[in-house]
This record gives C-alpha cells, sequence and structure tokens, in this order.
C-alpha cells in the first residue's frame, strides 16, 4: 500500500516537473514580450510598443502573408495527392512498383526533416544548374514553389497514410455507389 502511494505522488510529481519545464520558458516569453526594456532581464513596466513595432515592420509582414500561402496551398495540395495516393494503394492492390510507390510515399515519415529538407535542397539546385545550361533559363527558382514543394512533400505523405487508414475501413459499397 505504501509504495503504491509513493509511486503515485512520484508519478504526478514527475509529470508536475515535465509541465513545468514544457510551459515555464512559454509562459516567461509571453510575459516579458509585454516588458517596456530593450533588455529581455531588466522588467521595466507594461507596454505594447513592442506589439506595434511588429505590425509595422514590412519584411515580418511579408513572411507572414508568405508562410499563410505556403499553408493554404501545402493543405490543398497535400490532401489532393495524399488522397491520390492512398486510393491508388487501397483499391489496385497489385501492381508493377506498388512497393516502390507505398515505400517512397512513405520514407519522409520515417526520415528526419532535416534530411529530407538538404536531400531537396541539392536536388533542386542541381535541377536549377541543369535546367540553365541546357534551356538558359534556371528552373526552378528558389523561392514560394521550392518551399512549398518541400512542405508538399512531408504534408502528403501524413495525409496519405491518414487517408489511407480511412479508405481500408470503408464499406466497398459506397465507393461503388
Amino acid at each position: 500500500m505504501r509504495a503504491s502511494r509513493f509511486n503515485l505522488w512520484f508519478s504526478r510529481g514527475w509529470l508536475g516537473g515535465v509541465y513545468l519545464f514544457l510551459y515555464v520558458p512559454i509562459i516567461a516569453l509571453v510575459v516579458f514580450s509585454f516588458n517596456d526594456s530593450p533588455l529581455p532581464n531588466v522588467w521595466r513596466g507594461f507596454t505594447l510598443k513592442w506589439y506595434a513595432a511588429l505590425a509595422q515592420d514590412e519584411e515580418m509582414l511579408s513572411g507572414l502573408w508568405l508562410s499563410l500561402q505556403i499553408a493554404f496551398m501545402t493543405a490543398c495540395g497535400s490532401v489532393v495527392l495524399g488522397t491520390l495516393a492512398a486510393f491508388a494503394l487501397v483499391k489496385y492492390k497489385r501492381f508493377t512498383g506498388r512497393t516502390l510507390f507505398s515505400g517512397m510515399v512513405n520514407a519522409p515519415l520515417v526520415m528526419p526533416e532535416v534530411v529530407v529538407g538538404l536531400s531537396l535542397l541539392l536536388m533542386l539546385v542541381s535541377v536549377q544548374r541543369a535546367t540553365q545550361a541546357v534551356f538558359g533559363v534556371g528552373f526552378p527558382e528558389r523561392g514560394l514553389m521550392t518551399i512549398w514543394l518541400g512542405h508538399l512533400l512531408l504534408g502528403m505523405a501524413y495525409a496519405t497514410v491518414v487517408v489511407q487508414s480511412r479508405l481500408q475501413d470503408l464499406n466497398p459499397q459506397l465507393a461503388e455507389a
């Protein structure tokens, strides 16, 4: 009885310590974002001037706009391509290259994102150099499209897994209807 009570208090204390470790820095960041001092460790009073300065910063606003565009395009593209890939994997159980296709779709899920990002960057740079040498135009230019391709690569893998699991449970008569 005594050991189980100790285990209960120990596990709750450990969980509380983990929550403190995770959330205290976030709370401190929010609190100090209202600090009037330019030094982060000196409190001089409450102010909203940093948020006003943020709203006037053109680079931050353009970065926010780019992020929203990429998020929207990635969500739409991931759902469409992930659904098509999942449909192919569920509907057609045997086709030439199914194992390779499934492995290529699921590869971004098991590889670290840094490795996927660096590999994609190196591939896009080499494609850009090759198109520059052959056609005189370096395609694709690094920017919105290449960022979107990287996000799409990861998003499509997750969408495929989720849609594939739902399609496997789906009644085949509903798909025929």
